[in-house]
């Protein structure tokens, strides 16, 4: 959809005569309409202010012409051009979609906003063309099928997440730079995270620790949400069907008044559970109700930003349990979340050349777990007052200030930070029942660009934690791009992570976990060194791209779940002190574009080495590959895409009884996704449909080890079964 200007000059002269302007799509070859040609006399003297016309549907318009003109041809997502008219002749302009070979602009660790291509950093970024693509309604399905990131699955505690074989506590997940918190076993669900206020999601590996903190060894997954608009008004209705149960419906909007902008958003999402063999009450994938409501306000005069956010969510996950023997009631667990967050931001210069960002943010998580006994004879519930019952809050305070100053040569750029972080946990759970922790930190780093093409980036973080002594965390990034076509980066950082709350003081048991924290725990901390190699040439409409990346992370005293017991049930689970554990391995992934035609293909693989205690090391090779294909079937306008990953065993391991250790994999499997897109009404409604896992893959066994929160002989729940859906976005502007 665009708007689109004209503005016709007439001009005083005895005969006139019209000039036609056709307007169309330089790929799909298709007419216009509401395209902007603006005509202005070329000659300086004239009198005439000019006037306005959008193409009509046939992509056309005329004007009447008495001197040399300039024109100017535009529409929203494209190209502009620019051309000029001596005498009266028709014309035609064919436009180019402006995204073609443009860059996505990150935020994420960045002095300022700029090309994923000139960060210093390896960003990945999935934008909102991604997530409509692949039919996502979360950050899981964003996420997913992805070669660089592993994703896990427990049915009570959620998705998780793992990056360069780093995984729970070791990712940091944020909202406009604010960290999510209320993670269960280190893990923060991420199928909780809605998409619908999501502009785009930005990705970096490896060590962050310096820029957000001690929590970001692996790397950090950074949600952006929007901030800005053109239009007076943006108003969008989106509903999702998916055959195994899903159904969601949402609304947002963005009105734009003058420097002041609004965005709101809200909505449900439903979804009924599954089961590959539905049998019973029970399902292995719990049903949950979501319900989500957003609010951002922004004010930017062009050089001072002041802004708030507000978000809050609500999530019901409902454990039904079979009927007991010679009765007419079963007994049901209800997980009751609530996630609220609130910020208020603002960024001013304080010179031409300097500016202060400042942020002070809240974020939340309350959970109720409830036994219910539930009669199915006349549906009537009430709470089992003789069982556990489990309340959990978790609160964090987060004010950060950040100073940037950038030579007038633009050479040089520093950055100079302070963090306060206070976290306040209150679990029935958990030894002591309310704890508390603080980090506060003193952050800086330089930005050098000795010569053309050459950037290098030391940096330091120094912290104070309440419960525990942390060392200076320093790191170094370089990055250099040579013969216009080629890109080098390379890093180097070391990692400090304390032990959380849970981590320390947990006790949680249920039909499906025996899980213990452990106050003797101690601090992780790591080495890490990232490479990568890249290059990318284009010619004409033909652009290809391959990108080679190696990393090491090396971690002492790595803070997992071991089992301890095996012959309890379900069994028994403790985190521990790893004593050495290294990942190693890189990604080669090649890309191509042309015209319609969009391929790619990646290969990851990761080394593992494990040691537990003074036992011998544990080692295992875990390879995956991804392949993607996008087509736009230029008559019909119908875009397809194929998705498929194959996924390499996965490591498992464990300390049998504080002693014997065992190691195991999960097996390999293959997942497949089609969808397929298409817009109507000048884009106004936009419909995606498709299949999600076409191959079936539910549960894979494993060998060895039993997967944390499964029983023995279940295997690893990987994909809720062949997936049908159907997504509507209906979207009006203007």
């Amino acid at each position: 959809m665009g708007i689109f200007l004209l503005m016709a000059v007439p001009f005083c002269a005895i005969a006139q005569k019209n000039v036609s302007i056709l307007v169309s799509d330089s790929i799909a070859a298709k007419p216009m309409s509401d395209a902007v040609v603006r005509v202005m006399p070329l000659s300086r003297t004239s009198k005439d202010k000019g006037n306005a016309m959008l193409t009509d549907k046939n992509g056309a318009c005329s004007f009447a012409f008495n001197e040399p003109v300039v024109i100017h041809v535009s529409y929203l997502g494209y190209l502009s051009l620019i051309d000029t008219i001596s005498q009266p002749q028709s014309k035609t302009y064919s436009l180019k979609k402006a995204t073609a070979n443009i860059d996505d602009v990150v935020v994420t660790g960045q002095y300022t906003p700029g090309s994923a291509k000139e960060s210093i950093y390896e960003v990945k970024v999935y934008t909102q063309k991604d997530i409509r693509e692949k039919g996502a309604t979360n950050l899981r399905e964003t996420l997913e099928g992805s070669v660089d990131v592993d994703l896990s699955e427990d049915r009570v505690f959620g998705s998780g997440i793992s990056l360069q074989g780093i995984s729970g506590e070791g990712v940091k997940i944020l909202v406009d730079g604010v960290p999510l918190v209320g993670r269960n076993n280190g893990i923060l669900d991420i199928s909780q995270i809605d998409m619908s206020n999501i502009e785009r999601v930005e990705v970096i590996k490896g060590p962050m620790s310096v820029t957000y903190g001690t929590d970001a060894m692996g790397g950090v997954i950074n949600l952006i949400t929007k901030s800005s608009q053109k239009e007076k008004y943006d108003i969008n209705l989106k509903a999702y069907y998916g055959s195994v149960g899903k159904y969601n419906i949402g609304l947002n909007g963005g009105l734009n008044i003058g420097k002041s902008q609004l965005f709101i958003s809200g909505g449900r999402n439903f979804f009924a559970g599954y089961s590959e063999v539905d049998t019973s009450r029970h399902k292995d994938w719990l049903p949950k109700e979501q319900y989500y409501a957003n609010a951002k306000y922004v004010y930017n005069t062009g050089k001072f930003k002041i802004g708030a956010s507000l978000s809050f969510m609500r999530e019901l996950m409902l454990d039904r349990g079979n009927l007991q023997a010679n009765t007419d009631y079963a007994f049901d667990v209800h997980y009751l979340s609530f996630r609220p967050m609130a910020t208020l931001f603002a960024t001013a210069p304080i010179r031409d050349y300097s500016k202060i960002e400042l942020l002070v943010a809240y974020t939340g998580y309350y959970q109720f777990v409830n036994i219910y006994q539930k009669n199915l004879v006349t549906l009537a519930e009430h709470i089992q007052q003789d069982q556990t019952q489990d309340t959990s809050s978790f609160h964090d305070i987060i004010a950060r200030a950040v100073y940037t100053l950038t030579s007038r040569d633009k050479k040089i750029s520093f950055l100079g930070g302070i963090d306060v972080d206070q976290e306040f946990s209150h679990q029935t759970l958990i030894q002591g029942t309310d704890q508390s922790m603080g980090d506060y930190a003193v952050f800086t780093s330089a930005l050098w660009k000795p010569i053309v093409g050459l950037q290098i980036q030391p940096g330091a973080r120094f912290s104070y934690n309440t419960r525990y002594s942390s060392p200076l965390i320093p790191s170094i990034n370089i990055k250099y791009d040579f013969a216009k076509y080629f890109l080098l980066r390379a890093s180097y950082g070391i990692g400090y992570r304390a032990p959380s709350l849970q981590e320390l003081f947990l006790s949680f048991h249920d039909s499906n976990h025996n899980l213990n924290g452990n106050p003797n725990l101690q601090p992780e901390k790591s080495n890490s060194v990232n490479l990568e190699f890249a290059v990318q040439f284009w010619k004409n409409d033909h652009v290809f791209k391959l990108s080679n990346t190696g990393f090491f992370n090396q971690i002492n005293n790595k803070i997992d779940y071991i089992l301890t017991d095996a012959s309890s049930s379900p069994v028994t689970y403790q985190y521990f002190n790893i004593n050495s554990y290294m990942t190693a391995g890189g990604e080669h992934l090649a890309e191509y574009r042309w015209k319609r035609l969009a391929l790619s293909a990646g290969v990851n693989y990761i080394w593992y080495q494990v040691t537990l205690g003074q036992n011998s090391p544990q080692r295992l090779i875990s390879p995956d590959a991804t392949f993607k294909a996008g087509y736009k079937i230029p008559v019909a306008e119908i875009g397809i895409s194929v998705y498929y990953k194959y996924t390499g065993k996965k490591f498992l391991y464990s300390l049998v009884n504080g002693n014997a250790d065992e190691q195991g994999y999960i097996y390999s499997y293959n997942t497949l996704n089609v969808s397929l897109t298409r817009n109507f009404w000048k884009d106004r409604i936009q419909l995606t449909c498709g299949a999600k896992n076409l191959l079936n893959v539910t549960n894979v066994g494993t060998n060895g080890v039993v997967p944390f929160g499964h029983d023995a002989g279940t295997g690893e729940m990987i994909n809720m079964g062949r997936n049908y859906f159907v997504s509507l976005n209906l979207h009006y502007a203007k």
